[in-house]
């Protein structure tokens, strides 16, 4: 069978191609309707006028692709822009204060400074809307909320940030793809008031968190408990960011993290237990039927979160396929389930968790076969196991790989020892999970079992430190462009396709050498791109001379082709957060592959010249010998704008994220009055002087 011979590999090809189309170029809805509805009337056409006719069935095939290009863009411009007339971003002016009323939906895993929510917002100044936010509470304020509280609070809700330093991760842009269009900073005073409304959750959230407090009670130790609820429930939040840490250093973060992986070893479990069922007639789609009601009371277990309806759905046509039998069936279902997700919500293309999720599988499926020949049989149980662990562990991080390093610019080493152990124990520590569960909602005796389940997480989170003590397996500010992304996923692929018919399982031969397919062309192309691509951005030398967005903070960055300075003034933080500014900073993508010196900001910098006069709560200025110099106003001083304008006659005056708002807003006023241009970093991002 050919690879395009199956029409949906197809029409999810060119229903991508649509999304990605809309994606770039952000083309109107009424373009895409119209352009589907065309495509449409033409297939009709086509199909009914000389059916039988070559000429008719190739326009029906041409024109049923185009079609689907223009669903992918129509489904994609109606997810971007669909709202409700009562969503409160029409409602309120982003940055100014008011009475929001807040019902907490989920809990998310709390970061180094806040405890975070996902919240619906049910009025604003007694006026009902809807519409989701995400809702920040200080850890110093012990705040001890959870799903389920209603909030009534005054405050303002603003954007999240977009990325305002040059590869910055575009939070903001993330958040709009799940539809979270606004944040909400809550300060423990600006709480007006506090109610606990459960019977307003979902039901089976409201089971969740009855089974949460169960487990809270058991006697299951804190960080066996913290890990039931991770991998069982998707409840991360409780895990001691140190264990998170070390998880995430040993390459096994995904253990973690409820995901595919977990949701295709119960499907693996739920084919062994009911394999009885085969036994009777019509067994196959008895057994198939059972595992796919189970597979779905498993995600409402966990609140039916994106990440878990994405997985299950994969995973019940995997399901759907395997039972089938038929050639290619896993990848036929990969693909089915790929195109529903995609017509459900096209957004998914661009999130990292279904890029991931799907190149996983797909890379399993693809190279594991292919070291599974490079090995001698095995005849004994558990050494062949092994085997096929460290195959699968293996196939599914180079698959991997590129997408970690292209967002997460980090690749740990260590993945295939942390992974050839907790793979292997994965399916044990969830069967034994799920039956503790099981027990405590039945009543029965659960003390020997949590104990055990006590010392496996103990160990396991011993071993996964130990892992993770060896830093020098963790290779990190790792970049890549999107190219080269792309290249080295098609440089992958294209050895795949050549490799695959020429390795052959037999004991007498390992290769079976033949005539170069089209393969080795095709990967010998990407890497000559690849190549002469990096040569011409590594010859290329640009100069920049940056004012950056820092948070409590005032940070410059002046950088060529070798050698570039960030120049930092952080009066207001402590030793973590200046620590973890610095780290962010240094990532910016004006300072990769170059060497990096830190230095504290002066009062004056002159670039090119371009002089830079800062302005900050303890510097006194009088007018330069420069003329028309840029102004930097730093860490909210209390000036009189007005007079300093006077003095030292500026052609632009920057605020950056060190600033109150309100003066921000007052420097403005005075800026526009009088005529000097007058730049927000909050709004603006980064600003490069020498393109000013």
């Amino acid at each position: 069978m050919k690879l395009m011979d199956y029409p949906f590999y197809r029409l999810t090809a060119f229903l991508i191609l649509g999304i990605l189309v809309q994606y770039f170029l952000h083309l109107s809805f009424d373009f895409w309707s119209v352009a589907s509805a065309i495509c449409f009337t033409i297939c009709l056409l086509a199909y009914f006028i000389k059916a039988f006719s070559s000429f008719s069935k190739l326009l029906f095939t041409g024109f049923v692709l185009l079609f689907f290009t223009g669903l992918g863009g129509l489904m994609l411009s109606l997810k971007s822009s669909i709202k409700s007339d009562e969503h409160y971003t029409y409602l309120v002016k982003k940055g100014e204060d008011a009475m929001v009323e807040i019902q907490l939906l989920e809990q998310l895993s709390s970061n180094s400074y806040n405890h975070r929510f996902y919240a619906m917002v049910q009025r604003i100044n007694d006026q009902p809307t809807n519409g989701k936010v995400l809702v920040l509470f200080k850890r110093s304020d012990s705040v001890a909320f959870k799903a389920g509280h209603t909030l009534l609070v005054y405050d303002d809700i603003n954007d999240a940030s977009n990325g305002r330093n040059p590869g910055d991760f575009n939070y903001m842009e993330y958040l709009e793809g799940i539809d979270v269009y606004g944040q909400i900073y809550v300060d423990k005073p600006r709480i007006l008031s506090i109610d606990f409304r459960a019977s307003s959750l979902p039901w089976y959230v409201r089971y969740r968190n009855k089974l949460l407090q169960e487990l809270e009670n058991s006697n299951l130790s804190r960080d066996s408990r913290s890990l039931v609820e991770a991998l069982v429930l998707g409840q991360r939040q409780n895990v001691d960011p140190t264990i998170t840490q070390n998880f995430r250093d040993a390459g096994v973060i995904h253990i973690l993290a409820l995901s595919g992986l977990h949701v295709g070893i119960l499907l693996l479990i739920l084919q062994f237990c009911l394999k009885w069922l085969k036994r009777w007639p019509y067994g196959i789609w008895i057994q198939t039927i059972v595992i796919l009601v189970l597979l779905w009371c498993f995600a409402l277990l966990t609140g039916m979160s994106p990440s878990i309806l994405r997985a299950v759905t994969m995973f019940s046509f995997v399901a759907i396929g395997m039972n089938i039998k038929r050639n290619r069936s896993v990848f036929h279902s990969l693909t089915i389930s790929a195109f529903c997700l995609l017509i459900y919500d096209p957004r998914l293309l661009f999130q990292v968790g279904f890029q991931l999720s799907y190149t996983a599988v797909l890379a399993i499926v693809l190279l594991q076969p292919l070291f599974m020949r490079l090995f001698p049989r095995i005849k004994y149980w558990l050494p062949n196991k092994m085997v096929q662990i460290f195959a699968v562990t293996l196939a599914a991080q180079i698959g991997v790989a590129p997408l970690s390093v292209y967002y997460f610019h980090q690749l740990p080493l260590a993945f295939l020892v942390g992974n050839l152990v907790l793979l292997f124990v994965l399916p044990l520590i969830l069967a034994l999970s799920l039956s503790y569960i099981a027990l405590l909602q039945l009543g029965g005796p659960v003390t020997y079992l949590g104990d055990l389940l006590n010392l496996i997480f103990e160990s396991i989170i011993s071993f996964v430190s130990y892992i993770s003590s060896f830093k020098g397996f963790v290779l990190k500010d790792l970049y890549l462009r999107l190219d080269q992304l792309i290249l080295i996923y098609v440089l992958i692929l294209s050895m795949v396709l050549f490799v695959s018919p020429v390795l052959r399982r037999s004991r007498r031969e390992r290769f079976k050498i033949q005539r170069a397919n089209y393969g080795l062309h095709v990967a010998l192309i990407a890497l000559i791109c690849l190549v002469g691509l990096d040569a011409i951005f590594d010859y290329k030398s640009e100069n920049s001379f940056m004012v950056l967005h820092q948070s409590r903070g005032s940070a410059v960055a002046i950088s060529n082709s070798q050698h570039s300075q960030l120049l930092v003034y952080f009066p207001s933080m402590d030793k973590e957060r200046r620590e973890n500014s610095l780290t962010r900073l240094k990532q910016i993508q004006t300072f990769r592959d170059t060497q990096l010196v830190v230095d504290s900001l002066p009062a004056m910098i002159k670039y090119q010249e371009i002089p830079l006069v800062i302005i900050d709560e303890s510097t006194a200025h009088t007018k330069t010998e420069s003329r028309e110099p840029i102004l930097l106003i730093s860490n909210s001083p209390k000036i009189n704008l007005d007079k300093v304008i006077t003095t030292l006659e500026p052609k632009l005056i920057i605020s950056d994220g060190s600033n109150y708002r309100n003066f921000v807003e007052r420097w403005k006023v005075t800026c526009e009055q009088r005529g000097v241009d007058f730049i927000n970093t909050y709004e603006a991002g980064a600003i490069d002087l020498l393109q000013y």
